[in-house]
């Protein structure tokens, strides 16, 4: 997709940061779900290295061998995700944290909200060991609380709720000389680093207190952890100041494995982004994130990501009602020839695309709690039908007067001449008549009008016949009587065909819109019911999380922090129950029927309840699942 990474949020000369307008064309064509992994770390600690590797490449992020910072901003490479088809890996290389150049502390905290913000994966690089100065250089941990916010309204809990829309984090530790050993046993990388954020177990002084305190919401907001130690690359300097010329081979075996190894880990967990918890991100998504939480901590100093969550599913919403009914619309044009032979061909293609376009407007949107998109969706695609039908309708109607026209040339012209004012004019008259309905009716390609052009066309040769009928001197009066009866009652059979055609055909459309609702309320349940399903995942991930750390408090003393952790638990857990509950899907449901009384008036409150009865039933079938 991209043969070199480019600026995706840069600093500017006024100390504040801007997204790149170019980054975000980028963004806005690849409509494929983003793995995001960004990287975060002090400056001249190898984290462009890391990225080049996941990238499949040598070279694209400038390494530098210098004592200078070389990123600056965020730079975002995208490419094909190794492992997952169909899906994009975007590498966000950050500047390098505590730059004595920029000598800014909350540029700083900018830059590792927004990795945080923006990634499914954010990897932790620093050289040496997991050590107190390493852990205190994660002091930004702390400081993002005061940036960012998960829901717009007060909440006590709100450090607690980061943990289930942080990232996974990975702490890559680089140049690492030491063996993974405590108190002479060995011990695993992810055991080095738990050892390392172990709490102190009594806090006698302020420094007890901040040194418990950044490990506490370490712990907190990124339950899900890993680390990676590396080797150094090469003994060789001159190798360390040319990594991107040289080959795996003149590398230190070691190293090379262990690369693998974080590549591998990498591409494996690191998930799709998601927002609101359920809602994969696709590259047009991700560019207006970044935007969204740029501008909002270059505005207001804070970052809500529940408000740009809705900021978001309104703009994809809107786009989901456009791209839908834009679909229906398109698909109508490109596959009906109109006018077609019957209403049940038009209507089989109609929903035919309607279906399709449905697909394309559940798919899109999301977090459409009250229904109003939906609405908005169903109003323009039904519009766009009525246009489609009332068309079908004229260009029927146009042909099939256009035919009896052509055919009726002749028997016009008789009329007008008098021909059949003559004794016998009126068997002549019928004669001619039937032969114009004759060849009208097996004339092909009359459309959904054929019956009513015609019924119309013999009205108003009804008059003419009985004028012609009376003055026939070859008929007797009996004979004019039986024949003047025999004309009104086909022309009542041809009023009566009428009206049962225009009532068949509203029983077909009636159908059609109540078949039309049925399958919008079931998609958005199936809908519902995936993104409960999700959600009890991931709550019961967060219970695993919350539980390991519990029983790790417990077990170093420390039951006040195992309380806490127990009472989040329990508020996971009734959350979790909840999502069982009919009062979670129920009022979406009532005020989903409401929109679709208000948009489908021709569907009856009885209709209705009995497609609530069968949502009730489809709802408890999920459950059992």
């Amino acid at each position: 997709m991209m043969n070199s990474p480019v600026c995706l949020i840069e600093n500017t000369k006024e100390g504040k940061l801007a997204v790149n307008e170019e980054a975000i064309k980028i963004l806005t064509t690849i409509k494929q779900p983003v793995v995001v992994v960004s990287i975060v770390g002090l400056y001249r600690t190898g984290k462009s290295y890391l990225m080049n590797k996941l990238a499949g490449a040598k070279k694209g992020f400038n390494l530098g061998y210098n004592v200078q910072a070389e990123t600056k901003g965020i730079w975002m490479w995208c490419v094909p995700h190794p492992t997952k088809p169909n899906h994009t890996l975007v590498l966000l290389d950050t500047e390098g944290l505590g730059d004595v150049e920029k000598g800014d502390k909350k540029n700083d905290i900018w830059i590792f909200s927004l990795a945080v913000l923006l990634s499914s994966a954010l990897v932790y690089n620093s050289k040496g060991t997991i050590d107190q100065d390493a852990v205190d250089k994660l002091k930004f941990v702390g400081d993002i609380a005061e940036l960012i916010k998960v829901k717009s309204q007060d909440n006590e809990d709100e450090e607690a709720d980061f943990s289930k829309h942080f990232p996974v984090f990975i702490w890559a530790v680089r140049d690492f000389h030491l063996k993974l050993n405590v108190d002479g046993k060995e011990i695993s990388e992810d055991d080095y680093l738990e050892n390392a954020l172990k709490l102190r177990e009594r806090e006698k002084t302020s420094k007890d207190t901040e040194y418990n305190g950044l490990r506490q919401r370490l712990r907190m907001f990124f339950p899900e952890r890993k680390c990676f130690v590396f080797d150094q690359p090469s003994p060789k300097k001159e190798d360390l100041q040319n990594m991107d010329n040289i080959s795996d081979s003149e590398l230190k075996r070691e190293f090379v494995e262990q690369t693998k190894r974080f590549c591998d880990y990498v591409f494996c967990k690191a998930e799709v982004k998601k927002v609101i918890g359920v809602t994969a991100v696709t590259g047009i998504q991700l560019g207006e994130l970044a935007k969204m939480y740029t501008n909002a901590i270059m505005t207001s100093n804070m970052a809500c990501m529940e408000d740009i969550a809705h900021s978001l599913s309104d703009m994809e919403n809107k786009a989901a009602v456009q791209e839908a009914a834009q679909h229906y619309e398109t698909m109508m044009n490109k596959r009906v020839i109109l006018p077609t032979d019957t209403l049940n061909q038009f209507l089989q293609f109609s929903t035919q695309c309607e279906d399709e376009a449905r697909q394309i407007f559940l798919k899109r949107s999301f977090k459409d709690i009250d229904q109003k998109f939906m609405k908005n969706y169903m109003e323009l695609v039904q519009e766009k039908k009525n246009e489609f039908s009332k068309k079908n309708e004229a260009m029927s109607q146009e042909k099939c007067e256009g035919l009896i026209k052509n055919l009726s040339v002749e028997h016009e012209e008789a009329l007008a001449q008098g021909s059949y004012s003559i004794r016998g004019g009126y068997e002549r008259f019928k004669q001619d008549l039937k032969a114009i309905e004759d060849k009208y009716n097996i004339a092909p390609g009359k459309g959904v009008q054929a019956d009513m052009v015609l019924q119309k066309y013999q009205a108003s040769k009804g008059s003419i016949g009985i004028n012609i009928l009376k003055s026939d001197e070859a008929l007797t009066k009996k004979d004019k009587e039986m024949e003047e009866e025999m004309a009104k009652k086909k022309v009542q059979e041809m009023e009566q065909k009428a009206r049962e055609e225009v009532v068949s055909q509203q029983k077909q459309k009636s159908e059609e819109l109540q078949m039309s609702l049925e399958k919008n309320v079931m998609g958005l349940l199936e809908k519902m019911n995936e993104e409960r399903k999700y959600m009890q995942h991931e709550l019961q991930r967060v219970i695993a999380e919350k539980n390991r750390e519990r029983e790790c408090y417990e077990r170093q003393g420390f039951q006040r922090q195992a309380n806490m952790y127990q009472a989040q638990i329990e508020d996971c857990q009734t959350e979790k129950e909840q999502l069982q509950e009919p009062s979670w899907y129920e009022p979406i449901v009532d005020k989903f029927k409401t929109v679709a009384c208000n948009v489908f008036p021709t569907i009856l409150e009885l209709g209705a309840n009995i497609l609530k009865t069968k949502v009730v039933k489809k709802w408890e079938s999920y459950k059992k699942e």
